[in-house]
């Protein structure tokens, strides 16, 4: 995921979210209920070739419990915005030091371990097992294990699989898939219930730093008691962009305005010592005098 800050939490840490995913992509059924999920650790350790231990970080991690809240089983998301090659062993990686770690721990029989990959470009992701990226002459490949991930392109997803998401994920694959159809209209009024992680994840996947920008002024909608939706983010982009053109203006205006005093004195036959004396910087002295050349 690159640059996500791991410090903040992810929309899908939330249970609602984190089952309507397994749910609507994985499992076409409520299969996992959400009040049995509890949150696992993203961070383990392996020993490499070399005998050295490396660390690896996993998105979101969550254990599934039965009716008396004994572990039975883990489920991993794993985010992408971009393609990686290399994603079935790093999800090889993730679910072996789980069971490795059960099998430490002498757990018998094994609880099971599923790990699903969301992708969130604008790309097909292709290369989604071991066979897909090793070469590996014919006659061998019936003896070369292939371990396949799950992975589930979001922009691409039918709209029928997006109707059956109930959580504030339906928004998030909408979203998607409209900008990678170039719609107009990427805004609804449908109600955001985790409006501030929300709208860090689409910080994070659309690479647009406005989105945490307006989190604040989201912030005083909920704070009145009203529903934040995504006409509000749409009105509040809107309104960031003119904020930042009007700030852009007068920043313009003023570097103008030195400019232009600058030439003054320079045709009045001021040095440039005597002018960066004004507290003018040597840039702003070499523009005007380029300008007045130009002239």
């Amino acid at each position: 995921m690159g640059q996500k800050d791991m410090r903040e939490k992810l929309l899908e840490d939330y249970n609602d979210v984190f089952s309507d995913i397994f749910n609507g992509l994985m499992f076409e059924e409520n299969l996992i209920d959400q009040k049995y999920l509890k949150a696992g650790p993203t961070e383990s350790v392996y020993k490499a070739e070399n005998n050295q231990y490396r660390d690896q970080r996993r998105d979101v991690l969550k254990y599934y419990m039965d009716s008396c809240f004994l572990e039975i089983g883990s489920l991993g998301i794993e985010n992408q915005s971009k393609l990686d090659d290399y994603i079935p062993i790093r999800v090889m990686g993730y679910d072996y030091t789980k069971y490795r770690s059960q099998a430490d721990k002498e757990v018998f029989p094994l609880h099971p371990v599923i790990t699903i990959v969301l992708n969130f470009s604008n790309t097909r992701w292709k290369k989604k097992s071991i066979h897909n990226i090793t070469a590996i002459p014919e006659k061998f490949k019936p003896f070369v294990q292939n371990y396949e991930v799950k992975v589930f392109d979001i922009a691409f997803l039918e709209d029928e699989i997006i109707e059956r998401f109930t959580s504030d994920f339906k928004l998030v694959a909408k979203f998607f898939k409209n900008k990678r159809l170039k719609k107009e209209k990427l805004f609804t009024n449908e109600k955001i219930c985790h409006v501030q992680e929300f709208m860090d994840f689409l910080a994070v996947f659309t690479n647009d730093i406005r989105y945490k920008e307006i989190k604040q002024e989201l912030a005083e909608i909920e704070k009145e008691g009203r529903s934040v939706t995504m006409c509000n983010i749409a009105q509040a982009l809107e309104e960031k962009g003119i904020e930042k053109g009007i700030e852009k203006g007068i920043e313009k205006g003023i570097q103008q305005e030195k400019i232009s005093r600058i030439q003054k004195m320079i045709r009045k036959g001021c040095s440039k010592e005597d002018i960066l004396e004004w507290d003018y910087t040597e840039e702003e002295y070499l523009e005007a005098k380029s300008r007045l050349l130009i002239m």
